[in-house]
């Protein structure tokens, strides 16, 4: 039997997930369905073009919980073939029960992914990372990295650091007592070692809904690190002998 993964239990919180969400987030003024679509909007907006010229491509969600997002993925990208993985057997079984067509569920710990070589042309995590002890990091990027084909992307979506609103929100979360915050330095690091090259580093969410107003502005705001959230988008590279 291969390596598993750490314990992340996420089974217990399965069916209070998303009120949880609403309620550390509640300054916001926003809703849970509001940041997926906010992340798939901004993940799409940076491929969209790159994406136009494939036939059909091959999503991942590395960390799905109980698949919320992949209602929305669907929407964002509706020819392509969606696969989402999450380590909580509890949260696959729900996410299962959701029936979204075209997107299959998988349960697995291991750290081995259950897909072939160069089989994905999108990975996207978000808030997963944060879960993971870092030394593990270097080996679960070493394995995406593994799957994701030359020139694919990927992205994670993560919490930051530097927000204090973002860090009271994560100490008031039950199933983020023990997150250890992941910094973007972090990720270019172990991602360069995997084979991949930064392409962006973008921070977002700047205002909360009283403020939306404001929110156009917030393109120009990306690389200042005050946003609640930021995502790390990344290319995979030819390897080199």
């Amino acid at each position: 039997m291969g390596a598993r993964m750490p314990e992340i239990n996420f089974d217990e919180y399965v069916g209070e997930y998303r009120n949880i969400i609403n309620q550390v987030s509640r300054i916001s003024g926003e809703q849970f369905e509001f940041f997926i679509q906010l992340r798939l909007q901004l993940m799409k907006s940076r491929v969209f073009e790159q994406f136009q010229s494939l036939n059909k491509i091959r999503i991942l969600d590395f960390g799905c919980g109980a698949g919320a997002t992949e209602i929305y993925l669907k929407e964002t990208f509706p020819e392509a073939s969606i696969y989402a993985i999450d380590s909580s057997a509890q949260s696959i079984r729900a996410a299962r029960e959701r029936n979204i067509e075209g997107v299959e569920f998988i349960h697995s710990d291991a750290f081995e992914l259950p897909f072939p070589d160069s089989y994905f042309d999108l990975i996207y995590s978000n808030g997963t990372f944060h879960h993971i002890p870092p030394l593990h990091h270097k080996k679960i990027i070493s394995e995406i990295s593994r799957i994701c084909r030359v020139g694919g992307n990927f992205f994670i979506f993560e919490n930051n650091p530097k927000n204090p609103l973002m860090m009271r929100a994560m100490r008031n979360n039950p199933f983020d007592a023990d997150a250890i915050v992941v910094r973007p330095y972090m990720l270019k690091r172990i991602t360069a070692i995997a084979g991949f090259v930064q392409k962006e580093v973008c921070y977002y969410f700047f205002f909360p809904k009283f403020l939306r107003f404001l929110r156009f502005s917030e393109k120009w705001l990306s690389s200042i690190p005050l946003g609640a959230q930021y995502f790390y988008w990344s290319i995979k590279q030819p390897t080199t002998n």
